[in-house]
């Protein structure tokens, strides 16, 4: 083969060597941010289904909203729906606050309140926030004063948001929205717990995105989890290509001949005729005459030999522990190959030390 060849062969070797350990790094970083999520899923929808709903619950102490009947005589409603008509209105409700009647009317542009008897837009204190706050819970706990959370919050209000924290047991938190007077919510340290499995198990890491099941992080593991099934095929592939799976219920073919193995000084030290499966396995088939620290996995590189005739491609456990000097002198690793009728050399002292010693 001349230099030219040699060359193109040796670019070409080293060309499918990065781009199998590329696609092998790609699966194993994939497969290792896949099912790190697919833990997370399973961990979680087990804790869902083996903790206790109650357990869980946010509003063990809230008080549910009761129909109200209101002794004031409602205002006509003609003179507030003909002010907002220009808006475009889509919804005039009848609510109440601290058991006063109270008209939410909802148009194109926003939502606005008012008392329900004079018309009067719904504007509220601190201690009628703070006697809402206290009417929708029924704990043992003392309600503190109105915390306004100035930070972005995972509610739909249309105003701020007062928190007021209780002393009970379950360290109950109440959210009132100060533009209506809504509750929006009960939350306690149980159902923090509830939260955050909930956001370990949608991924759900953006507390203001609202709900939804098809945001980034979803499609971007959906998207990895397809990669990942196809480098696997690539590597599979690749592998049956180069002959290094071998399955248990495939019975391997026995090449005829005879495979003679010599010492580095070349001298005959012994000779096969039962050639199945890898050289190693040919060579160590009764008996451990080459070591290995892998069991003969590729990984440790223990059981290189020298074929002096005619050495097979190397495949990419080769390329990974063999220097490009051994290669071109026809070293390849023993257990890589499947054994036929060849010649072949220890490749180092430790070996022929090794092998005398299993004689005895």
């Amino acid at each position: 083969m001349s230099c030219s060849n040699k060359l193109n062969t040796g670019i070409e070797i080293l060309g499918k060597r990065h781009r199998n350990l590329a696609m092998q790094t790609l699966h194993k970083w994939l497969a290792l941010i896949v099912g790190l999520q697919l833990l997370i899923w399973i961990v979680t929808g087990l804790a869902f289904n083996l903790i206790d709903e109650q357990f869980l619950d946010a509003n063990p102490y809230r008080v549910d909203d009761k129909a109200q009947s209101f002794n004031s005589p409602l205002a006509s409603t003609a003179n507030l729906l003909q002010q907002y008509q220009t808006e475009g209105i889509i919804e005039l409700k009848l609510t109440s606050v601290l058991s006063r009647a109270v008209y939410a009317l909802t148009t194109t542009k926003q939502t606005r309140w008012f008392w329900a008897d004079s018309l009067e837009p719904l504007s509220l204190s601190d201690a009628e926030i703070q006697a809402i706050a206290k009417g929708s819970y029924s704990g043992s706990g003392v309600i503190s004063s109105a915390q306004i959370l100035t930070n972005k919050t995972p509610f739909d209000a249309s105003g701020s948001v007062a928190m007021f924290t209780t002393s009970d047991p379950l360290d109950t938190r109440i959210y009132i929205d100060t533009a209506s007077g809504a509750v929006l919510a009960h939350q306690n340290s149980q159902s923090d717990l509830k939260d955050l499995l909930f956001m370990l198990h949608f991924m759900d890491y953006t507390p203001d995105n609202g709900i939804g099941f098809n945001h980034l992080l979803v499609q971007s593991i959906s998207i990895g989890a397809l990669f990942l099934g196809l480098s696997g095929i690539y590597i599979l592939g690749h592998k049956c290509h180069q002959g290094q799976l071998s399955l248990p219920f495939i019975r391997r073919k026995t090449a005829i001949g005879k495979l003679a193995l010599y010492t580095q000084d070349a001298q005959l030290l012994a000779e096969f005729t039962d050639l199945n499966g890898t050289y190693l396995e040919s060579i160590n088939r009764g008996r451990e005459r080459l070591r290995t620290q892998c069991g003969g996995g590729g990984r440790c590189g223990l059981c290189k030999l020298r074929f002096v005739e005619q050495p097979p491609i190397p495949n990419d456990y080769d390329l990974d522990k063999l220097t490009a000097t051994e290669l071109a002198q026809g070293i390849r690793l023993s257990c890589q190959h499947e054994a036929h009728p060849s010649k072949l050399e220890l490749v180092t002292k430790a070996q022929h030390r090794d092998w005398q010693k299993s004689e005895y």
